[in-house]
């Protein structure tokens, strides 16, 4: 809690260390009141200026095999899916901290709301080649995007490497990194 200390004003986002499909995911402005000492939880700093498209938040589901622990060996699949939250964005404050869906892209959570649209191209869950058009034609260097992303799924399976070996005595494994 000395971090918060010194970071006046900031919001934080709650992950309970074992839940998926957004269960249990909640932002702060005051973690010291929401946190209780006996549960487990990340908390991370939450990105209040977020890169956006139409708007919107968004995370990236990208596939990941592995097809042996030694020598570790990756393959990252080229497509996957972009998730969108569902409301536009606005920066957190203590009246929207709470709106998850202009905070969260989990499907498990957005794909309830009457305002998600079901659409390829468009919608709240897309292809991850439509969003490289999108890179292609908003000029960004998608090849250096990619090789970052792949760069970070690389050094994120390193650290995991000895846990890796030790439960797989057979590593093939596929992961869906988000």
């Amino acid at each position: 809690m000395t971090y918060h200390r010194s970071k006046k004003n900031k919001t934080y986002i709650i992950k309970p260390d074992n839940s998926c499909q957004g269960k249990g995911i909640m932002l702060t402005k005051t973690p010291k009141v929401d946190i209780k000492h006996c549960d487990n939880f990340v908390v991370q700093q939450y990105l209040s200026k977020p890169f956006l498209i139409d708007n919107l938040k968004f995370d990236l589901r990208v596939y990941v095999l592995v097809t042996s622990c030694d020598p570790l060996r990756i393959y990252v699949y080229k497509d996957g899916l972009v998730r969108f939250a569902v409301t536009p964005y606005q920066d957190p404050t203590n009246n929207n901290v709470d709106d998850v869906l202009m905070h969260l892209t989990n499907y498990a959570i957005t794909k309830h709301s009457t305002d998600f649209i079901r659409d390829e191209e468009k919608g709240h869950k897309r292809k991850i080649t439509h969003l490289n058009k999108w890179f292609d034609q908003n000029g960004y260097n998608r090849e250096k995007i990619w090789a970052d992303i792949e760069d970070v799924i690389v050094k994120t399976l390193i650290v995991s490497h000895p846990t890796l070996k030790h439960n797989y005595a057979i590593c093939v494994e596929l992961f869906c990194i988000d």
